[in-house]
């Protein structure tokens, strides 16, 4: 045995490397297998829609938006049931209980979050968005939607830098009814041609019409890299956040408002021409 083993001593050692390295391999294939089904199954349960409003899954420190003094995100936080939730998923249909957020309906407000218990904890959604909107963007569908009919309704209207340093924030009633005023009057949405015209139309007010900033399907196009760089300067000037908080518990965050095109971002895109700030 020993003669038979010294004599196929490279042979076993390659063996074994190769017994190694395979059963590495399956290690890796079930890694990757295993990572692949638990993000299949975490998609599956990236978004809801309950009540005519979309829900998107978020984090802490989003629910803490709508609930300052939030704790851990678990069933203390949890109001009333409001049903059950059937989510399909590559493992089959999982049904899991919906709850509203405790301070929110305590307070009388909107389902601004929503709470789905499931074997893992409990996962926080926030509204995002509603189905009548997808197609149905003017300023007054957006209103409609979100129960904004006057300042009144607004509790704050705060503006942020694009990494988030705060630069305004309002509350008196003067300063939001103002804002009302000219966020009510911003219309119908824009088109992605008359969206492209306007980024032309400010490129050549400021530079003249050389004709290095074009419009081509529906799109803002520049002749070379130097307009390129020169027009996204001045685009962007200016450029800022701003979250709308309404009384109602439910919030526009993250609008987006562009003083120099005259541009303000919420669903649409909408042109103004008497600024906000």
């Amino acid at each position: 045995m020993k003669a038979f083993l010294k004599e196929h001593r490279g042979l076993l050692i390659a063996a074994a490397a190769f017994l190694m390295f395979l059963g590495s391999w399956m290690l890796i294939r079930k890694h990757i297998s295993d990572s692949l089904d638990h993000a299949e199954q975490e998609e599956a349960f990236a978004e809801l829609v309950y009540d005519g409003a979309y829900y998107t899954a978020c984090d802490e420190s989003v629910v803490r938006l709508y609930v300052g003094d939030a704790g851990s995100i678990d069933k203390t936080l949890c109001g009333s049931q409001l049903g059950e939730m059937s989510i399909p998923t590559a493992n089959g249909t999982v049904v899991c209980p919906l709850y509203a957020c405790k301070p929110l309906e305590d307070a009388g407000k909107e389902n601004a979050i929503l709470l789905l218990e499931r074997s893992s904890g409990i996962k926080p959604y926030e509204l995002t968005g509603f189905p009548y909107l997808d197609s149905n963007q003017s300023i007054w569908a957006v209103c409609a939607s979100y129960g904004i009919g006057a300042g009144s309704d607004l509790e704050s209207v705060t503006v942020r830098e694009a990494d988030g340093r705060e630069l305004a924030h309002f509350t008196e009633p003067d300063a939001l009814d103002a804002f009302f005023v000219k966020f009510a009057a911003l219309g119908e949405n824009l088109s992605d041609t008359e969206t492209a015209e306007i980024y032309r139309d400010t490129y050549i007010k400021e530079y003249g019409d050389d004709g290095s900033v074009t419009v081509e399907d529906g799109k803002a196009a520049a002749a070379d890299d130097e307009t390129y760089d020169r027009a996204m300067a001045l685009w962007s000037e200016g450029v800022c956040k701003v979250d709308i908080c309404l009384k109602n518990g439910l919030r526009l965050r993250d609008c987006v408002y562009a003083p120099r095109t005259g541009l303000f971002t919420v669903y649409g895109t909408y042109h103004f021409t008497e600024p906000f700030f």
